[in-house]
């Protein structure tokens, strides 16, 4: 009698890019090959490629879903609360990425690769900062009577400035040892910075 070959779920292009995402959030795209990601969903390397044509064109997709599922979740928090309350639920999008084993960001891992140099993969990355600043400009702009705006600074202005200071707060908080609780107060600094309180 021959013997059971253990039967696995058919692998799908949205199975593949879930445990890519995880992957270059915790090697960035340099320290990840195929046979890592094969390894990691148990099949050989070579069946990525009925997928995907290169390693490239896996991270230009996997950063598109990780965009889209980050737009979702913007969305479903535009739908909440005030201005503070949707500041401090965008702030928890990062703190959450740190709470799973000390994930930061996907942008914030593929930004730094010198060797992600495809224009495709530069675009998405491109993509994922303007959907965060112009998110968080709608919201800022909605709330014009709380903002502290110095002279000349747009609610654009300081959009880019909140991400940049969420992406570097996470960046900064990787090396202590509880990092989602240092990126929380670090976050809630810069929120109490900008927006007055009611």
């Amino acid at each position: 009698m021959p013997s059971a070959k253990k039967s696995h779920p058919p692998l799908t292009r949205e199975t593949i890019l879930g445990a890519a995402i995880g992957l270059f959030q915790e090697h960035g795209f340099s320290g990840l090959g195929m046979r890592q990601i094969a390894d990691c969903l148990q099949i050989k390397a070579p069946s990525l490629y009925h997928h995907f044509t290169s390693k490239e064109d896996l991270a230009r997709q996997a950063l598109q879903l990780y965009r889209e599922g980050q737009a979702t979740r913007l969305l479903a928090i535009e739908a909440t609360g005030d201005v503070n309350e949707q500041l401090r639920m965008y702030a928890e999008l990062f703190a959450r990425m740190l709470d799973n084993g000390s994930r930061p960001c996907m942008y914030l891992m593929l930004v730094r690769e010198p060797s992600l140099q495809e224009p495709a993969c530069l675009d998405e990355l491109r993509l994922f900062v303007k959907q965060n600043v112009d998110w968080l400009e709608g919201i800022l702009r909605n709330c014009n009577d709380m903002l502290r705006l110095p002279t000349g600074v747009s609610a654009r202005d300081l959009a880019e400035t909140i991400f940049a200071a969420f992406e570097g707060a996470m960046a900064v908080s990787l090396v202590d040892p509880m990092p989602s609780v240092t990126f929380r107060e670090r976050a809630n600094k810069v929120l109490k910075l900008v927006i007055t309180t009611t």
